[in-house]
């Protein structure tokens, strides 16, 4: 039996990031004080506080249920949080340790998600998953609303493993090409006076970077000409009022550059289901380029048109090459670029390139 040999995201990442938006005021996570780091400082960025019950190898041995029982009390103290996010990790589940029993002898288990997860969970959607559930136990979301995340969430981690990076045994790491050999392929199309087809499909705050390369795109169409059709899983009616205000947020910004959106796929958690929309709209009347922004390889159209994908990670970028996009843009990582609590749309290197050859 075959294993996936390099690295995937954590299920304790992931239940981090639900957790952040579902707007929990301070994330425990009881384990290492090293445990997921970058995710937690990352998080920070996004108004979050962030504390580790920072186990050590006694706490290892003996326990620790009463230090975390103590940490949760001195983060009320010190933080006055109206909801708190607590997170186990591979120590805390190895050894047994019941969040619950901590938060509950701590006077907090009324505000406290509970996310019994680990990095052995199995994929990172688990660890989502968790979050959603326990939030839905304790009245915080209602069952609708955890069936379609869920439903979303699993829809994701079978694309994963079809077309993106859980399908391989190992796949290697590629620089992609070059955001102004790209740049000049677009602009080609449009000064033709050809069609492009510009795809966000984004996981919710990373649109904020990727919605630039579709206004970078039809800024040089008002001025080289051609055509440009916009879709965008931006539909501000779907998910929890974070993602929602996001979409609001992009269409906005979309609105105010004079960018008209031709037809919204979904919501930005709903990214499986709307590379799906997206994929049928653009084989229904292709185009002489589809240039896919976010998560590409859920936009199934590489074998039928023209293809640009525009992704993070240079794992990701080999992997679009292999399923065959005809080019491959590595941006730099959407995450850190995107968080903070001032969002707004992010230049990013494909949109700064075509920028640059419009002025050439």
């Amino acid at each position: 039996m075959s294993v996936i040999m390099h690295p995937r995201p954590s299920p304790i990442a992931a239940a981090m990031y639900t957790l952040r938006d579902l707007d929990v005021d301070v994330i425990v996570l009881h384990g290492p004080s090293g445990c997921c780091f970058r995710p937690a400082r990352l998080l920070e960025r996004d108004g979050v506080k962030v504390v580790t019950s920072a186990l050590l190898e006694d706490d290892f041995v003996f326990g620790s249920e009463g230090k975390l029982s103590r940490v949760l009390k001195r983060v009320d103290e010190l933080f006055k949080p109206r909801l708190i996010g607590l997170v186990g990790s591979c120590a805390s589940m190895i050894i047994g340790e019941d969040l619950k029993k901590a938060a509950r002898e701590a006077g907090l288990l009324d505000k406290t998600i509970c996310c019994d997860v680990h990095s052995g969970s199995g994929d990172n959607t688990v660890g989502a998953i968790v979050v959603l559930r326990e939030a839905m136990s304790m009245g915080l979301i209602p069952r609708e609303e955890f069936e379609r995340q869920k439903r979303m969430l699993e829809m994701a981690t079978q694309l994963e493993q079809a077309r993106g990076t859980a399908r391989g045994e190992y796949i290697d790491t590629c620089v992609g090409d070059s955001p102004k050999e790209v740049a000049r392929a677009i602009l080609g199309v449009l000064a033709s006076g050809g069609k492009v087809a510009c795809v966000l499909n984004a996981k919710k705050e990373t649109a904020f970077l990727y919605a630039d390369v579709t206004l970078a795109i039809c800024e040089a169409s008002r001025r080289l000409g051609g055509k440009v059709q916009v879709l965008a899983n931006l539909d501000p009616s779907v998910g929890l009022p974070r993602v929602r205000l996001y979409s609001r947020q992009i269409l906005g910004s979309f609105s105010d550059a004079g960018v008209a959106v031709d037809a919204i796929t979904g919501g930005i958690d709903e990214y499986p289901a709307s590379g799906e929309k997206a994929k049928q709209i653009i084989l229904n009347s292709p185009p002489d380029l589809a240039v896919i922004s976010g998560i590409p390889h859920a936009v199934a159209v590489e074998r039928a048109v023209r293809t640009v994908a525009v992704s993070v990670g240079s794992r990701a970028v080999s992997n679009l090459k292999s399923l065959g996009y005809d080019y491959v843009v590595g941006e730099r990582d959407a995450h850190q670029v995107s968080l903070g609590r001032n969002k707004q749309i992010r230049r990013s290197l494909l949109g700064q390139a075509i920028r640059e050859g419009i002025r050439a």
